[in-house]
């Protein structure tokens, strides 16, 4: 099975970025969900990130948030984001990353969510919510996580991120909760990449806020990924009542960030 590390680096050989998609499982509706993940595919991307509606989601900014609580209001779980997951993998070949807070998995308990995941296809993990200090034990189940750095991270955090020979370390963008930004602190965050970089040689991938191509050109030389969550998400909404355009909505939108990642 070609993990994570391996696409990227293929992608990386291609000369290109790693661009990934973040969507919440099983939303809109299951089918129009489905019908935008092969979008993306079609739009050229490789990893997904899937989020698991969860009823307090402290990382995530306004758009996240309504997804998530709208999910909650429709019974959705992790046991059914990964019975989703399952539906994606037999439909499309995107490589899968697991967006979920810890207290879920605790609920079901390491042991199954291993088998669960093997089961769903997940390819790796993102739990905002744990601390770098207790990832290790996910490795004891065989579970691949992705540590999560901001600009405020010392240089002692960003090295223990980096101790966890992750396939990537997700380098949040600018201090708060995701949400679409027009404008970036810039040099800020040029520096603030840079300075991890120069603890670790993991991939760095920049998440929170991406909302246009030119934001991903402006830091291209400083990150191999590159995140769009909020902004998708939001297209979504606006765009849902047209189930029959939203598919090639999304795939436009896409391509349109995948030019940037050469």
């Amino acid at each position: 099975m070609i993990k994570i590390r391996t696409k990227m680096q293929n992608i990386k050989e291609r000369k290109q970025k790693t661009l990934i998609p973040f969507i919440i499982a099983g939303l809109p509706e299951e089918d129009i969900g489905l019908n935008c993940i092969k979008a993306i595919e079609q739009g050229g991307c490789d990893i997904l990130e899937l989020g698991v509606p969860f009823s307090d989601p402290v990382a995530d900014g306004e758009v996240i948030e309504r997804f998530h609580h709208r999910g909650i209001r429709k019974g959705l779980n992790l046991a059914k984001s990964l019975d989703f997951a399952s539906k994606i993998k037999n439909t499309t070949h995107l490589k899968l990353i697991l967006f979920s807070y810890y207290n879920p998995i605790y609920k079901m308990g390491l042991d199954v969510f291993k088998k669960e995941c093997r089961d769903a296809g997940i390819d790796s993990l993102i739990i905002p919510d744990m601390p770098l200090d207790e990832m290790p034990v996910l490795k004891q189940y065989g579970l691949e996580a992705i540590p999560l750095v901001a600009p405020s991270s010392t240089d002692d955090r960003i090295q223990m991120a980096a101790e966890q020979d992750p396939a990537f370390i997700y380098c949040v963008s600018v201090r708060g909760v995701t949400g679409v930004r027009s404008v970036f602190p810039e040099q800020e965050i040029k520096d603030y990449l840079k300075r991890v970089a120069s603890i670790t040689n993991a991939p760095l991938a920049m998440g929170f806020g991406i909302s246009n191509p030119d934001q991903i050109r402006k830091f291209h030389e400083y990150a191999d990924a590159f995140v769009i969550g909020s902004y998708l998400q939001q297209l979504i909404e606006r765009n849902e009542s047209r189930t029959n355009e939203l598919p090639g909505i999304i795939e436009k939108t896409i391509n349109g960030f995948m030019q940037a990642t050469v």
